[in-house]
């Protein structure tokens, strides 16, 4: 049996409505909720101004790979944070800030960013690793669904 694990994902940005069944199909697939056994994701059910938040038990390995790359493809921005199993795999934060590569953390189960003493010493100034502490608490924004192309044509 595969080793299974928690997942919350927050996620931001401005999504095309025509993709919102798509992201639909692709939460249903791995039963985000929108918290801790708590309701199955429903597109319908959106927040107003807020990021939006996902939640996931039992998945393999704490992780949902169709959701971070459609996150990436569309270029919204997102925090998951994976727990971890007891000798199998640490948990992890993964940051996507919309743009570029996703960056990787190790994480506590309590989902705080852990940085090891051997990363910390990687650095010879203060202010550097300050500025990479500080990317690692990157803030997601509102998630938003916008009118597509198929809504202009009415």
């Amino acid at each position: 049996m595969d080793d299974r694990a928690l997942v919350h994902i927050t996620i931001g940005g401005v999504l095309p409505r025509e993709n919102l069944a798509l992201f639909a199909a692709h939460a249903a697939d791995y039963d985000l909720r929108t918290e801790w056994d708590g309701e199955p994701f429903d597109p319908a059910a959106l927040p107003g101004g807020e990021p939006l938040e996902l939640y996931g038990t039992e998945l393999n390995g704490g992780q949902i790979p169709e959701i971070d790359a459609f996150c990436a493809e569309h270029g919204l921005p997102f925090r998951r944070w994976s727990g971890g199993c007891l000798g199998a795999f640490l948990p992890e934060i993964v940051l996507f800030d919309g743009r570029g590569p996703m960056r990787d953390y190790t994480a506590s189960e309590d989902e705080f960013v852990l940085f090891t003493t051997s990363w910390i010493n990687s650095f010879t100034r203060l202010r550097d690793l300050k500025r990479e502490m500080a990317r690692a608490e990157m803030t997601i924004p509102a998630f938003e669904v916008t009118r597509g192309a198929s809504d202009d044509r009415s």
